[in-house]
C-alpha cells in the first residue's frame, strides 16, 4: 500500500512541476514575442537586480568600515572589498539606466509588434528553458 502511495505522490508532483513549466513556457514565450512586453520584463529585471544591491550594499560598507578600523586589516582584503564597492555601485547605476531605457522602449506604441507563429517560439522557450541536461 505504501508503494502505490508513493507512485501516486511522485505522479502528482510530476503532474505539478509539468504545469508550473507548462505555465512558465506560456508566459515566456507570449512575452518574449511582443517587444513591448520584452521591454517591460527587462526593465523590471533591471529594477529588480537594482534593489537587490541596494540590500547587499550596506552590508558591504559595514564591512569595509569594521576593516578600515583594524590594525590587523589585511591590504588585500581591503583592497577586494574596495574593488567590489567600485564594482558593485557601477553596476548599480548600469542597471538604473538600463531599466529607465527599458521602461521607454515598453511605453513606445510603436514597439507593439508580435512575433508568429508563438507555438514555434513555445517550443524554443521550452528547449532552451528546460532542456534535459548533456548526459555525461
Amino acid at each position: 500500500m505504501a508503494r502505490k502511495k508513493n507512485r501516486q505522490e511522485k505522479n502528482w508532483r510530476r503532474q505539478l512541476e509539468k504545469k508550473r513549466q507548462d505555465d512558465v513556457v506560456k508566459d515566456s514565450a507570449a512575452t518574449l514575442t511582443c517587444a513591448a512586453e520584452t521591454a517591460g520584463d527587462f526593465a523590471y529585471q533591471c529594477t529588480h537586480h537594482q534593489e537587490e544591491l541596494d540590500f547587499d550594499l550596506p552590508y558591504l560598507h559595514l564591512a569595509l568600515e569594521i576593516w578600515r578600523e583594524s590594525p590587523q586589516a589585511p591590504p588585500s582584503l581591503l583592497a577586494a572589498l574596495d574593488e567590489l564597492l567600485a564594482e558593485q555601485l557601477r553596476h548599480r547605476e548600469s542597471l538604473i539606466r538600463m531599466a529607465q531605457e527599458f521602461e521607454q522602449l515598453a511605453a513606445d506604441p510603436s514597439l507593439h509588434i508580435h512575433l508568429d507563429p508563438i507555438d514555434h517560439y513555445r517550443e524554443l522557450v521550452r528547449n532552451r528553458l528546460f532542456a534535459e541536461p548533456p548526459a555525461d
